[in-house]
């Protein structure tokens, strides 16, 4: 899922770092804008004519169509484009919160021998639906001989992988690395069970009220969240008793587009993805802790995670919200904790693009969860990555006291190093 927002002001804002890619399929004609000179190329147009250079400072405007910006102005040449694609308000962020990424990425000869790293900038508050389409246009457009190659991060990847069910737009993509991203939604996106969630594991009416008005207050400006990335239950672990009020709220809207049905299911082009997850360690994982612990940590917890989460800091309230999604209650047994492995936005067996049977039938709380993992994703590589936040994909930041070099707890063979150096060693395989 990039960016906090603060809701009217008040205390915890529920911050949701998940990348899309909103594309739209006007022409060329039709969609030019001009920044700095250089035309802004929408879908219509071949990737070597575009020509704009992302500006470094804050977007306000809200983009009408996919914009696509070159990251440097070097000519693209014997080289394959690298797509890198921006999620949740990150349209506004100065290079659309790349930065870093492709400061790490350009400073490498082999990377820049290879490819030439463009930006996309879009509307994130566009339903799935939507986006899909236009998507499907601009990739089949954009494509040059050999495809594309795409780094997505968050709800991004589930988009790319939509629109990829087209088998021309299959074609025209040749690699897709995906970071933290939902393909089954997260239990976080239904509203119900989140409130389910929050009444029976706090008893504090103050937690449950303070929760329950910032859930409802962010989400009101978030709804195609709720409607297009709820969690599709593979697992069976939904209650049956949450009711639809989330999708009734969004579709009261007179404007609002029918629910899009996420599917995880495997697919052709999944043989072209290599998917990234991670997890965060907390109270439940690696090292379960009882009542006494969370009660003697409670003022380190609330100096170190509830205070900075109340005054805006992104991995602070990833933290709060990584407690969250792992308390999600279960549908039959109450007591379990059911999401421990989440990285603040998606649960592992989300990320890692695992078959529906085993999904169904293995339970991801646990090591032993873990070592089966490796042969059960429909993906062409699967990693999954210790203690880090659904930021780190894109900040390289990790909590307190850990090193910047991150271990792939499904390939432990492989030397630990940072999630960049991660990054370019598969973009570059």
């Amino acid at each position: 899922m990039h960016h906090v927002l603060k809701l009217a002001g008040a205390a915890l804002p529920l911050i949701f770092t998940v990348f899309a890619w909103n594309a739209s399929g006007e022409s060329c004609l039709a969609q030019q804008q001009v920044i700095n000179g250089a035309k802004i190329q929408s879908a219509g147009c071949a990737i070597s004519s575009v020509s704009a250079v992302a500006p470094h400072r804050k977007m306000k405007s809200i983009p009408a169509t996919v914009e696509v910006y070159q990251y440097d102005n070097s000519p693209l040449g014997h080289r394959q484009p690298l797509l890198l694609i921006h999620g949740l308000v990150g349209e506004f962020h100065p290079l659309f919160r790349w930065k870093e990424l492709a400061d790490y990425l350009s400073q490498n000869q082999s990377f820049q021998d290879r490819y030439k790293i463009y930006l996309v900038r879009y509307n994130t508050r566009s339903s799935l639906k939507d986006i899909t389409g236009d998507f499907n246009r601009t990739l089949r457009d954009l494509a040059p001989t050999g495809g594309l190659t795409i780094v997505a991060i968050s709800l991004a990847g589930t988009i790319v992988r939509d629109a990829m069910r087209d088998p021309a737009v299959d074609q025209s993509v040749s690699r897709v690395i995906t970071l933290g991203t939902f393909f089954r939604g997260s239990p976080l996106f239904c509203t119900d069970w989140m409130k389910q969630t929050i009444r029976e594991r706090h008893l504090s009416p103050l937690y449950r009220i303070d929760h329950s008005l910032l859930y409802k207050l962010y989400f009101s400006r978030h709804k195609n969240l709720l409607r297009d990335y709820q969690w599709d239950n593979a697992d069976g672990q939904m209650p049956a008793v949450r009711s639809s009020n989330a999708r009734t709220d969004v579709e009261s809207t007179s404007n609002s587009a029918a629910p899009t049905q996420l599917v995880a299911g495997r697919q052709p082009s999944d043989s072209k993805f290599v998917v990234y997850a991670g997890y965060l360690h907390n109270q439940y994982f690696p090292h379960p802790h009882g009542a006494v612990h969370a009660f003697l940590a409670s003022p380190f917890t609330f100096l170190w995670t509830t205070l900075p989460a109340h005054c805006g800091r992104e991995h602070a309230a990833l933290r709060y919200i990584d407690e969250l999604i792992a308390g999600t209650v279960p549908k039959r047994d109450s007591s379990s904790i059911i999401y421990p492995l989440n990285d603040g936005i998606s649960p592992i067996s989300s990320s890692l693009l695992l078959s529906n049977e085993f999904v169904a039938q293995s339970p991801l709380r646990d090591e032993e969860g873990i070592n089966n993992v490796r042969t059960n994703s429909n993906a062409k590589k699967a990693r999954l990555f210790d203690n880090v936040d659904h930021l780190t994909y894109i900040e390289r930041h990790r909590p307190l006291g850990s090193s910047e070099d991150v271990v792939d707890v499904l390939s432990r063979s492989e030397k630990p190093r940072s999630m960049f150096a991660w990054i370019l060693k598969d973009l570059l395989e």
